[in-house]
């Protein structure tokens, strides 16, 4: 099955239908205008420093591990609520840990801190799924099959593309491929994903 064909299917799954509406609110032309900070501000969620000397809520406080980088504080009507974030987080890594953190103040109503570990387990997932269609729509992966007829690229290449880290690239691919992805590449007139075996 071809690319364009996999990315136009009718069976979207729930997330990539989230991720497709929160989007509709923008006209983003390239994917590098997928501006997290904007997306939040619109649907009102909040970003604060993630700094436990500072910290607001010394309740939630003693309750977070020391070594979480970012989570969320939902609220419970209306798609809100806070994001708590390391500010010395470099901007790629700041800018998926902010998806995956909006997505769960868009799609759930419970605390990250002190859910059951099954449920948090569950929504970490939903989250990071939501966050890779968000991110990396599959209007603009088309435009990488497109440049890939004319010359190989690489998942570094995606990744800069869409200004993700390779890991994160690689996911969001495999939700499309159902298997890794390194790269694409035209063969003999037929453009088709390459994985390097290890």
């Amino acid at each position: 099955m071809q690319l364009s064909e996999l990315l136009h299917t009718k069976t979207k799954d729930l997330w990539e239908k989230r991720a497709n509406k929160v989007l509709s609110h923008f006209s983003f032309n390239y994917p590098d205008e997928i501006d997290i900070r904007e997306i939040c501000r619109k649907f009102g969620v909040k970003i604060k420093p993630l700094d436990m000397d500072y910290f607001d809520d010394k309740d939630l406080c003693e309750l977070i591990d020391l070594n979480t980088k970012a989570f969320s504080v939902p609220k419970a009507k209306g798609r809100q609520g806070t994001i708590y974030i390391d500010p010395d987080l470099g901007a790629v890594e700041k800018k998926i840990l902010l998806a995956e953190e909006f997505c769960h103040c868009y799609a759930h109503h419970i605390s990250q801190i002190t859910g059951d570990r099954i449920v948090i387990s569950k929504t970490e997932a939903q989250a990071k799924r939501m966050s890779a269609y968000l991110l990396m729509p599959a209007r603009f992966i088309e435009d990488i099959y497109f440049i890939a007829a004319e010359e190989p690229v690489m998942i570094s290449d995606i990744a800069d593309y869409f200004t993700v880290t390779n890991e994160f690239a690689h996911y969001r691919l495999q939700l499309i491929y159902k298997h890794r992805v390194d790269g694409f590449s035209n063969v003999k007139g037929n453009v088709g994903s390459i994985e390097w075996l290890e």
